[in-house]
């Protein structure tokens, strides 16, 4: 039975005779060697396949600080000294194991301070939005938005809710503590809630430049020493949770609304904004050792001058609950 060769294009008694594929394959070996005899023309067509892997426009590769020696061309890429803010070091590319020069951190360093105050500037209120002198053991009240959607209240139809619909809420309690920097900071306010003896303590944290907090007044004046927060009141149960007053501030309160009656309300201060623990007098030590410290402003008045077994030891001591069970030293 005749065979078929699909090289021989026909069977095997067929008489013998190239096939297309075997022509193709000639055909193909003759143009690459006579592409290889002329050397001349391979040359010119292979000089716009090199040039064309070049970037458009004549722009150079960035080279790091070595290269650019070795070639010799480190100058003719440098801008003029006179349009610089740092040296020449600073604009440098260099290798991974070269060490850079300082002008190079100088200018690839983030200000975080500028950075922070870019936020702060966005979403600040203005400084009287403020109580004056607030600070941690002051009663307040403060009024925030919360979302009230309104419709016929069908859990599967939500198209009649309006979802920007906010009502006007209000939180009394005593204010712990002033927490966070710039922009993030926050006040943590605690109530008493419910009746005896089911009252337990609850507490909520406002970011005071949230635009949903809408005022903040201050209901009584709270004296808590040299204390930078009032945390100790979680402690606190029965007659012993209270704060005493404090006579200067309440005096102060007193003097600003009588010029308010009076109609003198732009001889009152303009208020600051609350501070946080580290930012109050004393300032604990750790401050002197910040990037923005002032040795000039230094006053060893205004810093703790305690020891760790001070802060540690005789501040737990204080705070230790008693042996009877009781909150106390007794």
């Amino acid at each position: 039975m005749p065979v078929y060769h699909p090289l021989l294009g026909g069977h095997a008694n067929a008489p013998t005779r190239p096939g297309p594929v075997v022509l193709l394959a000639v055909a193909a070996c003759a143009a690459v060697c006579l592409w290889q005899q002329e050397s001349p023309t391979a040359a010119f067509v292979a000089a716009p396949l090199v040039a064309s892997l070049r970037p458009v426009g004549g722009l150079d590769l960035p080279r790091t600080r070595r290269a650019a020696a070795e070639d010799g061309a480190g100058d003719s890429v440098m801008v003029a000294q006179d349009d610089r803010a740092y040296p020449e070091e600073a604009y440098q590319d260099y290798d991974w194991d070269e060490k850079p020069d300082q002008a190079w951190f100088d200018r690839n360093k983030i200000d975080r301070n500028k950075v922070n105050m870019l936020f702060f500037d966005k979403f600040r209120k203005p400084v009287n939005f403020f109580p004056h002198k607030l600070q941690p053991g002051d009663t307040v009240r403060i009024t925030y938005m919360l979302p009230d959607p309104k419709g016929d209240k069908q859990v599967r139809d939500f198209k009649s809710y309006d979802p920007k619909a906010l009502r006007s809420v209000k939180f009394d309690g005593i204010l712990l503590s002033i927490r966070g920097k710039y922009h993030a900071r926050t006040l943590t306010v605690r109530a008493m809630i419910g009746k005896t003896p089911d009252v337990m303590g609850v507490e909520m944290v406002f970011p005071m430049f949230s635009p949903l907090v809408t005022r903040i007044q201050v209901l009584r004046r709270g004296y808590i020493g040299r204390a930078k927060n009032a945390y100790f009141m979680r402690a606190m149960v029965g007659k012993k949770n209270m704060i005493p007053v404090d006579q200067e501030r309440t005096e102060m309160d007193k003097i600003y609304q009588r010029l308010r009656d009076e109609g003198r309300a732009d001889e009152i201060p303009d208020s600051t904004y609350p501070t946080n623990e580290w930012e109050r007098y004393p300032l604990p030590r750790w401050v002197q050792d910040e990037d923005d410290w002032d040795e000039e402003k230094y006053n060893p008045d205004d810093v703790d001058q305690r020891t760790d077994w001070e802060i540690r030891v005789i501040g737990r001591f204080k705070e230790r609950i008693s042996p009877s069970g009781k909150y106390g030293r007794r």
